[in-house]
C-alpha cells in the first residue's frame, strides 16, 4: 500500500488544497483560455500558488491539470503537448514540497449521445494518454474530479488503474442538492454513485464543486451514512465552493467568510470525511482556517 493510500485508509483527515482557477484568473490568466499553458509560460506563478496552500497547511496539492486530457487540450491546439503539459504540471507541484502530489484528471469536456457526440473509446484512450503522462512524472496518487457523468468517471478510473496499478485513484463527482436528494447533471445518484466507483477500486470516493459548504455538509452526511450501509468501506473526500458565486464589475467573486467555510468543512471532517478541502472561490486563507479548526479538535 503507498503511503498516501495509507494516510487515507489509517487518518487522521488529509487535509488537500484549494482552488486554483479563481487564483490563476487573479493573476491574469484570460477567460476561456488553457490554464494548463501556464505550466509551460507562466510557471513561476504555479510554483507561487502551491507554494501558498503548503504554507497554509495543504498536506496534498493537485498538478495544474485538470484539463490536460488530449480531447480538452485539442479545444487550445496543444492535444501534440499532453505529456509536456502534464510532465510540467507535476514538477512545479512537487517544487512547493507537500507531502503529496495529485494528479488532477478532470473531465473531457465532452458528453455520450443522446447530449453529445462522444465514445467511450474516445474518452479512455483521452485518460490513457493523460494518465501515462502523470505517473512518468511521479504523481503520489490521481484525483479524478468534478465529474458530472458517472460512466466518465469510471471509464477515467478504468484507465488510471490499467497505467498505474500502484498508485491510488481517488473520484470525485459534482453534484447538485434537488428536494428529492443529491444528484449529478446526468441524473446519478450520490450513494449509488460513491459505491459503484469504491466496488470499481477507488481509493477514495466523493464530491467536489457546484456546492456550498453548508449544502456539502448534508451530503457528507448522507455519503457517509448511505455508503457505510451498503457494507463497502471506503475513505470520503469533500472539496466544497466557498459560498455562491456572485458576478461583479470585477469577475466572478465568492464571498464566503473562511471561518464559516472551514467550520462546516471541519465538521465533515468530525463526523468520519477521510480528505477534505477546497473548491471553486477557496484560496490558501480558507485552507489556512481549515487546519486551524483541524488542529484544534
Amino acid at each position: 500500500m503507498s503511503a498516501l493510500a495509507a494516510r487515507l485508509a489509517s487518518g487522521p483527515p488529509l487535509l488537500l488544497d484549494g482552488g486554483l482557477g479563481s487564483l490563476l484568473l487573479a493573476r491574469g490568466l484570460e477567460p476561456g483560455s488553457a490554464p494548463e499553458l501556464w505550466n509551460l509560460e507562466r510557471s513561476s506563478d504555479l510554483v507561487e500558488i502551491h507554494s501558498a496552500y503548503v504554507a497554509a497547511g495543504s498536506e496534498a496539492v493537485h498538478t495544474n491539470s485538470f484539463g490536460g486530457n488530449p480531447i480538452r487540450l485539442a479545444q487550445f491546439n496543444l492535444a501534440d503537448r499532453c505529456e509536456e503539459v502534464n510532465q510540467a504540471a507535476v514538477e512545479l507541484a512537487r517544487k512547493a514540497q507537500p507531502s503529496f502530489v495529485l494528479g488532477d484528471v478532470g473531465p473531457s469536456g465532452q458528453y455520450l449521445p443522446p447530449v453529445g457526440t462522444a465514445e467511450e473509446d474516445q474518452w479512455r484512450e483521452a485518460f490513457l494518454v493523460q494518465g501515462r503522462a502523470l505517473a512518468a512524472a511521479g504523481v503520489d496518487g490521481f484525483h479524478i474530479e468534478t465529474m458530472s457523468d458517472l460512466r466518465e468517471a469510471q471509464v477515467a478510473l478504468t484507465a488510471l488503474q490499467q497505467v498505474a496499478p500502484e498508485l491510488p485513484v481517488m473520484v470525485s463527482l459534482t453534484f447538485d442538492r434537488k428536494k428529492r436528494g443529491f444528484f449529478t447533471v446526468m441524473g446519478n445518484k450520490l450513494v449509488e454513485s460513491l459505491v459503484a466507483l469504491a466496488k470499481q477500486g477507488a481509493t477514495a470516493v466523493g464530491a467536489n464543486c457546484s456546492i456550498t459548504s453548508g449544502d456539502m455538509t448534508a451530503l457528507a452526511d448522507e455519503a457517509l451514512a448511505g455508503v457505510a450501509s451498503s457494507g463497502v468501506q471506503v475513505p470520503l473526500v469533500m472539496q466544497p465552493n466557498a459560498g455562491q458565486p456572485r458576478v461583479t464589475t470585477r469577475g466572478v467573486s465568492y464571498d464566503q467568510p473562511a471561518a464559516d467555510f472551514a467550520n462546516d468543512v471541519a465538521s465533515m471532517a468530525q463526523a468520519g470525511v477521510g480528505a477534505v478541502g477546497g473548491c471553486c472561490g477557496t484560496d490558501p486563507e480558507s485552507i489556512a482556517a481549515l487546519r486551524e479548526r483541524l488542529q484544534s479538535e
